[in-house]
């Protein structure tokens, strides 16, 4: 690293010092809040003998004071609205105050700066100094030892200081990303999806929104060797999976009594699983039904079908309720085709069946898109459980079958909220609460982003290492970020409502401190007009016909099912 003496003085250590922090004379405006500075002082080195050392530090805040310019006084101004430069008032006197927090130390005679916690305080009237930017970005970058690390963006108090984070802590453990609407949470998804594709790593997302698709369209240029797919959601049913049925129903249908549970339970152990869409299952269960009514209202009341004992209104109700789902399930899958349809310059295809196909959404260098928008809360969260549970097994069982790859769930108080929040007890709560307690084992991140990070799952959030928010004025998501990270200070949580876009805050594994940082702005990034709806264009290029022709084909699906909607019987 380069001598002290080339690093500019800044300042002068003040008063009484202490290992966690020291106070400091800044000389003009010469450093940021935010800065890292460095001064030295003399340790043991173990052996018997002392040694300088460099002693690195964060400015937390910067004061100005001016002891002969009394509190009254300025009061007394403002009151008047009396200019200082009319009075005789020293001003010239102002004095900047610097509290630095304590990084910790590097041993002079070493190229490596690896960060020792400091046992001694630094000296009273010590110069303090503003280290180089590339010595700055060595620190940074020291202790984690990084083969891999991925270019974020820059230090927020210095441009010219480059953040790079660890790509293997990163994937290889979980991350949160925090942030209000608009703040710049998913560009930050975006630079680092950008910057892992580069090294062929493998994601698969969950897009709601739509935030992502812009990916298509910048492949070829920005990511000639990488693959970016798209898919639509194709809800299967397994054997395994039959307790989603009963939360589809219990949500999207009518919520049955305990008769009516049995009924059901009796007509899904009848008809044999598939590995077919679970809209089709749903449809053998309502056909199966149908005969079971058809011999309840025979001559013989059911001895054929062994279903004498169930009354006709109970199973008219369970028919119906499953009518009902399907129904709505086709009209999740109908928006869902609208939306696609307005891209007809994207290519989407329909998702492989996890289970025996899994190398077809995880692959070397291959990033995986699930397009959700349409979908309601429960058919979503249904769908994130079914895939992510089948591809964790896959790395569970059969490592050699799919690589490491990371999930990003966006919009994720959607499918792990908070347990105040869970009313519909949300199948994707207990998979993401799996995958993130035993998922590093196995080679399987993931990414939580959300705007509301007070509404998601404490005992999950708690389990990610990383920490990345941007600006948040709620108190109560503050208090969250604070709570569920390890290393996100009270100085930390004070910068959240003030961040400018793009502006956010790094802690935890990734980083050897926080950081407050600069997210660097990538044009080819844009999304251009994918998820970023422009209402006045919108309208001008509303279709009718095309809204009348989906209708139409609507109401064709809906023909199929329409008879198990019927009235009761007298």
């Amino acid at each position: 690293m380069r001598k002290k003496l080339k690093w500019q003085t800044i300042g002068t250590v003040l008063g009484e010092t202490n290992i966690n922090e020291f106070f400091f004379s800044l000389k003009n405006y010469q450093a940021k809040k935010g800065d890292i500075v460095a001064t030295e002082t003399n340790v043991p080195d173990g052996n018997g003998k002392i040694i300088s050392v460099t002693v690195w530090g964060k400015i937390m805040s910067i004061d100005c004071s001016n002891e002969w310019f009394p509190r009254q006084a300025a009061q007394e101004l403002a009151n008047e609205d009396i200019d200082i430069r009319d009075t005789i008032l020293p001003t010239t006197r102002d004095e900047l105050i610097c509290k630095v927090s304590i990084l910790g130390y590097t041993k002079n005679n070493e190229d490596k700066l690896q960060l020792l916690p400091l046992v001694y305080p630094v000296k009273p009237a010590a110069s303090v100094n503003y280290p180089h930017s590339n010595d700055v970005e060595k620190l940074l970058i020291s202790d984690l030892n990084s083969k891999h690390p991925i270019f974020i963006g820059s230090l927020l108090a210095r441009e010219s200081v480059e953040i790079k984070i660890d790509a293997d802590n990163l994937v290889s453990r979980h991350v949160l990303i925090t942030g209000m609407s608009g703040s710049g949470k998913t560009v930050m998804v975006r630079r680092i999806i950008s910057e892992l594709m580069q090294k062929m790593f493998p994601m698969l997302i969950y897009d709601i929104h739509g935030d992502y698709l812009g990916f298509v369209q910048k492949n070829k240029q920005m990511f000639p060797d990488n693959k970016v797919k798209l898919f639509y959601p194709n809800l299967s049913i397994k054997s395994e999976d039959k307790e989603i049925i009963y939360t589809l129903i219990e949500k999207l249908g009518k919520p049955l009594t305990e008769p009516q549970n049995d009924y059901l339970n009796s007509l899904i152990n009848k008809v044999k699983y598939e590995e077919s869409s679970l809209i089709k299952y749903i449809n053998k269960l309502i056909a199966q039904s149908r005969d079971y009514i058809k011999d309840r209202n025979s001559k013989t009341k059911g001895a054929s079908s062994g279903m004498g004992h169930i009354k006709a209104a109970t199973m008219f109700v369970v028919n119906r309720s499953l009518g009902q789902v399907v129904k709505k399930l086709i009209s999740m899958e109908q928006t869902n085709f609208r939306h696609r349809k307005k891209m007809a310059n994207l290519k989407f295809e329909q998702l492989p069946d996890a289970g025996t196909e899994p190398e077809k959404i995880i692959s070397k260098g291959q990033l995986s898109i699930l397009y959700l928008k349409g979908y309601e809360t429960i058919p979503a969260s249904a769908i994130v459980s079914i895939l992510s549970e089948s591809l964790f097994k896959h790395r569970q069982e059969v490592e050699e079958e799919i690589p490491p790859f990371l999930t990003i769930i966006e919009e994720a108080h959607n499918f792990i909220p908070s347990r105040t929040e869970n009313k519909d007890n949300l199948p994707s709560v207990e998979t993401i609460r799996k995958l993130i307690t035993e998922g590093r084992k196995f080679g399987t991140g993931l990414m939580i982003v959300s705007q509301r990070p007070a509404r998601l799952e404490e005992t999950i959030v708690s389990q990610c290492n990383s920490h990345i928010s941007f600006r948040i004025k709620n108190q109560k998501d503050q208090k969250f970020v604070r709570d569920t990270s390890e290393t996100f200070d009270a100085e930390d949580t004070k910068q959240l409502p003030a961040l400018a876009n793009g502006q956010g805050v790094i802690s935890g594994q990734v980083v050897n401190f926080s950081l407050p940082v600069q997210i660097k702005f990538d044009e080819q990034l844009l999304n251009t007009d994918i998820g970023n709806e422009n209402f006045i264009s919108t309208v001008e290029k509303w279709d009718d016909k095309e809204t009348v022709k989906l209708r139409k084909k609507f109401a064709k699906d809906f023909s199929s099912i329409s008879e198990s909607d019927q009235r009761r019987p007298h």
